[in-house]
């Protein structure tokens, strides 16, 4: 498009009286080859022309950089359509490619390296071709595929479509005020966390539902992964995770736990989920999510039992003045 050096030589044009391209090269401190390869591309926009006695032509900038648009803007429209019938071809496309798993067995390998500058492309493909929860244990949070801008993208888009994210961390991690902060920005988009210990954190791995387990191999930011999609290997991860978020637990910020206990207390008061969302100012989704996360690090499974939980645990009303 224009800018650059055409926009600059196109300017120049603009507000200068008609004259060779030679002269106009000089008065911008250009060779005429220079002025000449940019030239070139103004008359492919078709915005300048050569007059018959050698001298450069410049329109109205408003029909010639309207036709410009008009052409531009057409050709996005076409674009947009061929990508609206690639998207609703997807499903037709998911469709024929698990028929010919069907038919044809597993196309992928059962496990395979993966180099950590192939990492994030992986896990983005992990996050696009899964379903179910996303389980994950990061050991070294200064490093790894979930820094990667595209890879934090579309955790945020997985969390915001309800997905369930959940993630243990090492306590250390609460020692440092950036990697807090950063916990809690991804808690606040709805992840769940709990923590263990650090030396309880012996292997670093996430799941994505029953698609694939992606394993650090323990080399270190510059080390490799392991990407594993084993059926029964999968499980035996499944299981290594819920047994570590048994043991680990919840650390709320103290802005998290007095929103939590706000909610608590209007849940006992009888409070339906919209009016708890307009009292908090959360979204009617956020506020499920977070009961639902409530439910469950308390180990219930009803809201009648979380608030005998709450209660009996003298987490309300006693310090309400």
């Amino acid at each position: 498009m224009l800018e650059g050096e055409p926009e600059q030589l196109y300017r120049h044009l603009l507000r200068s009286s008609t004259s060779s391209l030679d002269d106009h090269a000089g008065v911008l401190g250009w060779t005429l080859r220079r002025a000449e390869r940019v030239f070139s591309d103004l008359e492919r926009m078709r915005l300048v022309g050569v007059s018959p006695d050698g001298t450069v032509r410049v329109d109205d900038p408003r029909a010639t950089v309207g036709r410009l648009l008009d052409s531009e803007e057409a050709e996005l429209d076409a674009r947009r359509l061929q990508l609206l019938g690639l998207r609703r071809a997807l499903e037709s496309f998911e469709f024929d490619y698990r028929r010919g798993l069907q038919l044809s067995g597993p196309r992928l390998p059962l496990f395979e390296q993966v180099p950590p500058s192939q990492a994030p492309s992986v896990v983005d493909h992990l996050f696009r071709t899964s379903h179910g929860d996303v389980l994950q244990v990061a050991g070294q949070v200064e490093a790894g595929p979930g820094h990667d801008e595209g890879v934090r993208r579309q955790f945020e888009d997985v969390v915001a479509s309800g997905r369930v994210v959940r993630t243990i961390f090492p306590l250390s991690m609460l020692e440092d005020p950036h990697w807090h902060a950063f916990a809690e920005r991804r808690a606040a988009a709805g992840e769940r966390q709990r923590y263990l210990p650090d030396d309880a954190i012996r292997v670093e791995f996430g799941v994505w539902g029953r698609s694939g387990v992606l394993l650090d191999e323990g080399g270190g930011p510059d080390g490799d992964f392991l990407l594993l999609r084993t059926g029964p290997v999968v499980e035996v991860f499944v299981t290594l995770f819920e047994e570590l978020w048994r043991r680990a637990e919840p650390v709320l910020s103290r802005d998290a736990a007095a929103r939590d206990r706000k909610l608590l207390e209007l849940l006992a008061l009888g409070f339906k989920d919209e009016a708890l969302a307009r009292q908090l100012g959360l979204s009617l989704r956020t506020v499920r999510r977070r009961i639902a996360a409530l439910m469950e690090e308390h180990g219930v499974d009803t809201r009648f039992q979380l608030g005998l939980a709450v209660a009996g645990r003298g987490l309300l009303g006693n310090d309400r003045r």
